[in-house]
């Protein structure tokens, strides 16, 4: 069967391999912390189908590639794989991923923490655009990428408008053994590892025993006209002044945001 995007169906079996090995790397963590690593497939006691998603308060789904749960099936972690071959996607993905995990974040006060493993190109405003968001991202290089696949017969740097060379590589891709793919996935994620499994372990080892010192206090409002009015202040107490100030018997808040 020919295949019509050989480059993209590449980078979606790269992108699985990623995914199985992150679940070969935390769920282990997961399950010595008793805490369960949920990536998607039949779970009947907990969802319809097989997709993993999470909706906020306002009713909207995400599709996420795994969460890291309590056993009563709070979220605790956000687990996301992103790959990118070309930056100019950047800015659409990372403010997908931005976006969803900040509303789920706020519609589900027991996530402590979003992770993200980044492989491909992505540019450093994108990356500091996830960090502005909170969002822990583990990046694979692409130039690492390309090095591993080449040791096993796969070239993965072409120009953007070649079309012979991925559709050699898709098949040389497909006649790697599933031991050959998987030791692919090992390699991919050596530059990370160990990071990303200390990122997780001190995660669930502290849980709400780590000592935490208030940085910044968020003030979302929301008015009955569907706008939206964000505040930042260094302290409670300065945000405490602020929301006293909205104490009116009026319900008209004009001249007040």
């Amino acid at each position: 069967m020919t295949t019509k995007n050989p480059a993209s169906a590449l980078g979606e079996a790269l992108g699985k391999l990623i995914e199985d090995e992150l679940e070969r790397i935390i769920s282990p963590i997961c399950k010595a912390r008793g805490y369960v690593y949920d990536r998607g497939g039949s779970r009947p006691d907990k969802r319809k189908g097989i997709k993993l998603t999470m909706v906020n308060r306002s009713g909207n789904k995400y599709q996420l590639d795994a969460i890291i749960e309590t056993p009563g099936g709070a979220p605790v972690v956000l687990v996301e794989s992103k790959y990118l071959r070309y930056k100019k996607h950047n800015r659409d993905k990372a403010s997908w991923t931005c976006a969803s995990h900040y509303s789920l974040r706020k519609s589900h006060p027991t996530i402590r923490k979003s992770t993200a493993v980044l492989s491909g190109n992505w540019s450093v405003p994108a990356k500091e655009f996830m960090q502005s968001f909170g969002i822990e991202f583990y990046e694979i290089p692409f130039a690492h990428t390309c090095a591993v696949l080449r040791t096993h017969g796969v070239e993965f740097d072409w120009p953007e408008k070649d079309s012979l060379t991925p559709l050699e590589s898709w098949k040389s891709f497909q006649l790697l053994s599933p031991e050959t793919k998987e030791a692919v996935g090992r390699e991919l994620l050596e530059p990370i590892r160990d990071r990303l499994a200390m990122g997780v372990e001190t995660t669930l080892s502290l849980g709400e025993d780590i000592a935490k010192n208030l940085q910044e206090v968020e003030i979302l409002l929301k008015t009955n006209r569907n706008e939206y009015f964000t505040y930042s202040f260094a302290s409670a107490g300065d945000a405490i002044s602020f929301l006293a100030k909205l104490q009116v018997d009026a319900p008209d808040l004009r001249g007040k945001l």
